[in-house]
């Protein structure tokens, strides 16, 4: 019998949990006519390693990032774009058939570390505590303001050094905004982050 993994099982809780109201008919995690292939497929044993969630009523660049951020991803596609884990979730072109615009592919690492993780769905289930951050911080604050700035187009390895590449891409995000161009993360665009 075909089951999801406990890891997408919280993932999905955490999205409800966010998000109550958010549409759901793009949802989804069993292989069909359009999934014969891949981890929406039962592997042996019956675990699903792959979800679909609609997204609409919901926050993308929030749960690219999410997605992005956990332990157990292996790779993410949405509108067009797979963030892999094998370059450090640097976006490059997907070129399959589906491109993914209505609903966030999310596929996990082939592991059982990966299907039971218990580890916090990042951003999701949390609210990021950065202070103001710069060029030159490093570690977690610096890896979430990626995977963020990812999720909103940028295309950044997603390693938590803000170097030079992530300052100049915290300064496009700033301008397009109408944010003071200063390529420091303080309290307004953390806030635009999560609501732009």
């Amino acid at each position: 019998m075909a089951y999801k993994a406990a890891s997408l099982v919280r993932q999905t809780t955490a999205i409800n949990n966010r998000w109550p109201g958010r549409d759901r008919q793009s949802d989804g995690w069993i292989g069909d006519r359009f999934h014969t292939t891949g981890d929406h497929v039962p592997a042996e044993g019956g675990i699903v390693r792959a979800t679909d969630t609609d997204k609409d009523g919901l926050h993308v660049p929030t749960v690219l990032a999410s997605f992005i951020l956990h332990p157990s991803t292996s790779y993410v596609i949405f509108n067009r774009r797979i963030y892999s884990r094998i370059r450090n979730f640097m976006p490059v072109a997907y070129l399959g058939s589906n491109p993914h615009a209505g609903h966030i592919h999310d596929s996990i690492l082939h592991t059982s570390a990966a299907a039971n993780s218990a580890a916090t769905w990042e951003l999701i289930a949390t609210t990021p505590q950065w202070g103001l951050v710069r060029k030159g911080a490093s570690g977690t604050s610096a890896r979430q303001i990626q995977a963020y700035l990812n999720g909103h187009g940028s295309n950044l390895v997603v390693d938590g050094d803000f170097g030079a590449r992530t300052d100049a891409a915290v300064r496009a995000f700033q301008r397009r905004w109408g944010l003071a161009v200063d390529g420091v993360v303080g309290p307004k665009t953390t806030a635009a982050f999560r609501t732009k």
